[in-house]
């Protein structure tokens, strides 16, 4: 089994360099930076990215969300082909604020989506970066 650097690059407790060992983790952490970067964010890689940002601002509509999971499809099928987007749904949580998450169910294109079970996981994208995982 191969290890990955944790995203984002953290210590774990020993003061090592933190890794993740699972797949299904590592796809999901891939993921989640190809959802809350935005390109030109890397300077190595400039196009690496979703750009979220451009409805920062956007109104509250079924266009708006629909160009939110296109957007967000897109990345994540050029930067991460063997992911399975199951769902992208835009959820509104402040309508005076303009905050929203973005919730992306993920799993492999190489397995059986009903043999993954939990394996699907929800990412939240805040806007400014920030990003969760339940």
């Amino acid at each position: 089994m191969s290890k990955q650097l944790a995203i984002p690059f953290a210590l774990d407790a020993t003061g090592k360099v933190a890794s993740v060992e699972h797949p299904d983790r590592q796809l999901s952490q891939r993921v989640r930076a190809v959802v809350a970067v935005a390109p030109t964010e890397r300077v190595m890689q400039p196009e690496f990215g979703t750009d979220l940002r451009a409805f920062l601002f956007a109104a509250n509509d079924a266009i708006t969300r629909d160009a939110i999971r296109r957007t967000v499809q897109t990345s994540a099928s050029r930067w991460e082909p063997k992911a399975v987007v199951k769902s992208i749904e835009p959820i509104v949580k402040d309508e005076e604020q303009g905050i929203a998450d973005v919730f992306v169910d993920i799993g492999y294109s190489n397995t059986d989506p009903e043999a993954t079970g939990d394996r699907f996981e929800d990412i939240v994208v805040r806007p400014g970066g920030g990003v969760d995982t339940y």
